[in-house]
């Protein structure tokens, strides 16, 4: 059996990552696929084997040859993880498999861990709905989602299933005594991202989360002994985190920086944000790694993802900051509160992981 997983794959993204090496590791455990192939020119290091052979994967337009390669002798292709259904433009990877699965009949299509818009338009809305009709199977990772497919008449049963990357701790066989203690000297993760600079709207909003981010760092400098380790979770060239994040800590004494690039190895950025005593993030799954590895954390709420994600986690809502529409001194309350050992917990953290494991339980894949 070999099964292809599409998705934002080999653009240098830690949470797009995740989702290759929980993918590769729910293929092989529940459905034991030992031919698993993922759709990208530069694959992260993953603890399971994945058929990364490409083909002229590196040569604008040559992606497509490298796809119908592949699809010519595969069994399904799955959509995994992330945001990928507010569109799907004529040359996609979806598109096109929907066409070749007329060519291929034994080839199945699906996805799992996804969510379901923000559209860009009416008319993407529509070209979505048509390709989710098109689908054998699909889960979906927020409750939101859920009830739009559901509202779709869809030809299958869609799953409500969560974020891939709350499997992380079983990919790893995670031990949480090993996780670090809030003490003396605790060293706070952050993680920025812009967002309408790359994909366009109101850029005030983006500078107003930005200057909200900068206030809430600049008075944890001065209250409390933190050490920061920062965070580029997006490491493109193009669209990465580097310039936002540098113009972030332009203010903090060397001495109480250190910096993480973007790291091609998943298990590696785990491993680093488990060192930390607390995470502020705009980044989501900077928060979701340090929400699955018992870690507090603060999430700013730039795009409806992420406001999914802590209203089906159960964050507390003393911590919710929304969309920096809180005020910078209430959230370093919190993080010293936080810091002097006082936390409560996400609500549905043991929840979520059920329903993550779902996006392979549910699905009869052979």
């Amino acid at each position: 059996m070999k099964i292809v997983f599409e998705g934002f794959y080999g653009f240098k993204n830690a949470g797009d990552d995740a989702f290759v090496e929980v993918s590769s590791w729910g293929a092989k455990r529940y459905w034991n696929c030992k031919n698993s192939t993922f759709l990208g020119a530069s694959l992260p290091k993953t603890i399971h084997e994945i058929n990364n052979k490409q083909i002229f994967s590196k040569i604008k337009g040559f992606d497509r040859v490298n796809l119908v390669s592949h699809l010519t002798n595969s069994d399904y292709l799955i959509s995994s993880g992330g945001s990928t259904f507010s569109e799907i433009p004529i040359h996609s990877n979806k598109s096109l498999a929907r066409h070749f699965k007329k060519i291929n009949k034994r080839l199945k299509l699906g996805a799992i861990g996804v969510s379901i818009g923000p559209f860009i338009n009416s008319r993407a809305e529509h070209d979505v709905v048509d390709y989710l009709q098109s689908l054998d199977f699909l889960s979906v990772r927020d409750n939101r989602s859920y009830r739009y497919v559901q509202s779709l008449n869809l030809p299958y049963n869609p799953i409500n299933a969560f974020d891939l990357a709350a499997l992380l701790p079983s990919v790893y066989k995670h031990d949480f005594k090993q996780t670090v203690c809030i003490n003396q000297h605790p060293t706070i993760g952050i993680s920025i991202c812009n967002y309408e600079s790359y994909k366009g709207g109101d850029i005030l909003k983006e500078k107003n989360r930005n200057t909200f981010f900068k206030e809430v760092i600049d008075l944890i400098t001065k209250q409390t002994n933190a050490h920061f380790k920062v965070f580029i979770i997006n490491g493109n060239e193009k669209f990465g985190d580097h310039d936002a994040t540098y113009r972030l800590i332009k203010d903090i004494d060397n001495s109480r920086v250190t910096i993480v690039p973007y790291l091609n190895d998943v298990q590696e950025t785990w491993n680093e944000i488990n060192t930390c005593s607390l995470m502020i993030s705009t980044r989501l799954h900077a928060s979701i790694f340090a929400c699955y590895a018992q870690i507090p954390f603060f999430l700013i709420e730039y795009h409806e993802k992420c406001s999914d994600f802590l209203t089906d986690v159960g964050q507390d809502e003393s911590y919710r900051v929304y969309d920096a529409q809180v005020s910078p001194n209430s959230v370093v309350q919190k993080v010293c509160e936080i810091l002097n050992g006082s936390y409560v917990k996400p609500k549905f953290i043991k929840k979520t992981i059920a329903l993550s494991e779902k996006n392979f339980t549910s699905h009869k894949i052979s």
